[in-house]
């Protein structure tokens, strides 16, 4: 501390930017995280809660030209109430836990990379002993100790690191604009010890050091998160759960303390928000952010296994709380990219319908959930639209039908009914069905809701029922031409007690259930589907 007071060059924290985002690649590195034959894997897990901390401060940063990048001045102090817990760490000979253990992987990684990539090392220290196939048989390790024992590197042009870990490895890639010509900084390392194979705390047999711990009951463990609990992710979580497994959520499931508070603050907020007049999808996104928080606040360094919604998924993986783990996502939506591909879609067919823009994530956000989709070991869905996107990663669920309607107890009105099972807005395909019924003598008949605004039915009559359980008694059809519907819950409740419906695969429905397939916005097919349908009731009927 006293040397670097005294030096004029000594480390600085450096920023994250963007500059040197598409400049050439200098060098990469890859290398795993769970080694072959460790005798404690909880050490191994906190290892990686460590390396998921301290990519935060790493990960993205520029380093300016001629400018001193330090490790610990980067990281800073790996404790308890900063996140760090018990890892892995190599101390006078022995493979031990403590606290930040297992940060040494990564210093070990930017110094290979940086020597490749023709930095200049400042500081650098040797491990005091070696692990089998570790890079210090290579003489490429670099280990660090808070706070004097560090990694330091210079360079006579500016660079930019980029880190990030999979459920198996370590990545990272050096960029910049290197110079053809470069003068060098001396290296200065510690002299070379006698190679030693190091002890491991978890297989070494001497119970009597101070530094055993023994073993463990608690081992490793999957995470659920049930936030959005469906029935059809209920019925996979009955199936797949496991002894050791802990859930997190609503309906029942554990919920931490510490999120009860938060969600009476978020109900005034969302309260809030909708008054100074903030489209929902926007408040909707915030709320996000915070559950988010409370997932990243309940899972554990041994949770090495995640099965969270995706509505959560962009903002865990933006902070950086699924780097090493593996994870299932339980889709309720199509991804962001997809889901505004749609909506434009839908958009330029009727443009001067507001609620078809309302809808336009934070281009970040978005960028965040295909990689963490891209990332994810398995995408669970009922929806055959969002399967359909997922390729090797799908696994289907079945869609969970509810118990059929008693359609003795029904009272049909003079005129034909055509149920339309959703909010009567845009997106839903209001406009296509008015379009489609425009000139004949139906019932349109809409469930409680908000509606579009001006909506022209021409000789179809429009009427508002009581209830979606009144509305599907009265249905010769239910018909739902979306352009983005994710939970079809009536049209399940209408092929489940019998009634024909003609939707869109955007509805998701799969080929196993009964029910027409029309394209959003074809109009005519939509019509021919429809009246073909109401022929078919009526005959039934008589």
């Amino acid at each position: 501390m006293l040397v670097d007071a005294c030096d004029g060059g000594r480390p600085r924290r450096q920023a994250h930017a963007a500059s040197l985002v598409d400049a050439p690649v200098l060098a990469e590195f890859e290398g795993p995280l769970w080694p072959q034959d460790e005798a404690d894997p909880l050490l191994v897990a906190g290892k990686l809660q460590n390396l998921r901390r301290a990519l935060r401060h790493l990960d993205g940063i520029e380093v300016g030209a001629g400018r001193t990048f330090g490790f610990w001045k980067q990281v800073g102090r790996a404790t308890r109430s900063r996140g760090y817990t018990l890892g892995r760490e190599l101390r006078e000979g022995c493979v031990i836990p403590a606290i930040g253990g297992g940060l040494c992987q990564l210093s070990n990684a930017i110094h290979d990379s940086a020597v490749r990539a023709g930095l200049d090392v400042v500081e650098r220290h040797r491990h005091s002993r070696t692990l089998p196939g570790s890079m210090a048989e290579q003489d490429l390790d670099a280990t660090v100790f808070w706070n004097y024992l560090d990694l330091r590197l210079r360079a006579p042009f500016a660079w930019r690191l980029e880190i990030s870990m999979d459920a198996q490895r370590l990545l990272l890639r050096i960029r910049g604009q290197r110079p053809t010509t470069a003068s060098a900084w001396p290296l200065a390392v510690q002299p070379r010890r006698p190679v030693d194979v190091a002890n491991d705390c978890g297989s070494c047999g001497q119970d009597a050091c101070h530094r055993h711990v023994g073993p463990r009951a608690d081992g490793l463990r999957r995470a659920w998160w049930m936030e959005e609990a469906w029935p059809e992710f209920v019925a996979h979580l009955r199936q797949q759960r496991d002894d050791g497994d802990v859930v997190f959520g609503t309906d029942g499931h554990r919920l931490p303390a510490q999120a009860l508070p938060r969600r009476a603050l978020q109900s005034l907020a969302w309260r809030y928000r909708r008054r100074q007049g903030q489209a929902l999808p926007q408040v909707r996104l915030a709320q996000l952010q915070q559950h988010a928080r409370d997932l990243a606040r309940s899972v554990q360094a041994r949770d090495v296994e995640l099965v969270l919604p995706q509505s959560l998924l962009p903002f865990l993986w933006r902070d950086g709380e699924l780097a090493g783990r593996r994870y299932a996502v339980m889709m309720t939506a199509l991804p962001m990219t997809q889901l505004q591909a749609e909506l434009d879609r839908a958009s330029r067919r009727h443009p001067d319908c507001h609620s078809l823009r309302d809808f336009r994530a934070d281009p970040a956000l978005v960028e965040a959930e295909r990689q963490g989709l891209l990332a994810a070991d398995a995408w669970l869905s009922p929806h055959a639209q969002v399967l359909a996107l997922a390729g090797a990663r799908a696994q289907a669920l079945p869609w969970a039908l509810p118990a059929p309607l008693t359609r003795a107890a029904a009272v049909h009105p003079a005129r034909p009914s055509v149920y339309f099972p959703a909010s009567a807005l845009a997106r839903k395909g209001i406009f296509s069905l008015l379009e489609a019924l425009h000139d004949e003598d139906v019932d349109i008949v809409l469930p409680p809701g908000d509606s579009e605004r001006g909506l022209d039915s021409g000789r179809a009559r429009l009427r508002r029922v009581a209830s979606w359980h009144e509305g599907l008694l009265q249905a010769d059809v239910v018909a739902l031409p979306a352009w983005v519907e994710h939970q079809p819950r009536a049209l399940l409740g209408a092929i489940a007690s019998g009634v024909p419906v003609v939707a869109t695969p955007a509805c998701g429905l799969d080929a196993s259930l009964a029910w027409q397939s029309v394209d959003a916005g074809d109009v005519p097919a939509l019509r021919a589907a429809v009246l073909h349908a109401l022929d078919t009731s009526a005959a039934t009927r008589r």
